[in-house]
């Protein structure tokens, strides 16, 4: 099963899907690479939208097949755009994953903390038990001979 792309993602290819057919140049822009370039994406993510392609392809099929040289400003204009939205949307989806990432590390240290009090009251306890010779062996006392 492959991922859904995201909300900007499909909004990056409608907005190339309308800027293509409106320009004219079918037979030139008549893939989806250009598809991709123009709206600002991956080609495997415009993949991942078949409902997308399908209109496209039955658009671009239907268009009167008139072929422009250049683009007109207006054009380059909408496909920065267009990559612009699809940047702004990849750094949603990297703040979504970094924020899960850090509540996830947050929990980590949450556990580690209340084993670290466990093994401090542990600690505290074994100080304050009496030796086999009924007096009071630290924790410190002892490990004097070893830091030495």
């Amino acid at each position: 099963m492959t991922k859904p792309i995201s909300a900007a993602a499909v909004s990056s290819i409608e907005d190339a899907i309308s800027r293509l057919i409106a320009s004219g140049d079918v037979e030139a822009r008549f893939t989806i690479a250009r598809l991709a370039s123009e709206a600002g994406l991956s080609r495997a993510t415009v993949y991942r939208a078949p409902e997308l392609l399908g209109r496209y392809r039955t658009a671009m099929a239907s268009h009167p097949r008139e072929v422009k040289s250049t683009p007109s400003p207006m054009d380059r204009i909408h496909q920065l755009e267009g990559e612009i939205a699809a940047l702004r949307g990849r750094e949603t989806d990297e703040l979504r994953a970094l924020r899960s990432s850090n509540r996830n590390m947050a929990q980590h240290i949450q556990a580690l903390s209340l084993l670290v009090r466990q093994q401090e009251q542990r600690i505290a306890r074994l100080q304050t038990e009496p030796s086999e010779s009924g007096r009071v062996a630290t924790l410190v006392a002892l490990a004097a001979p070893l830091l030495r």
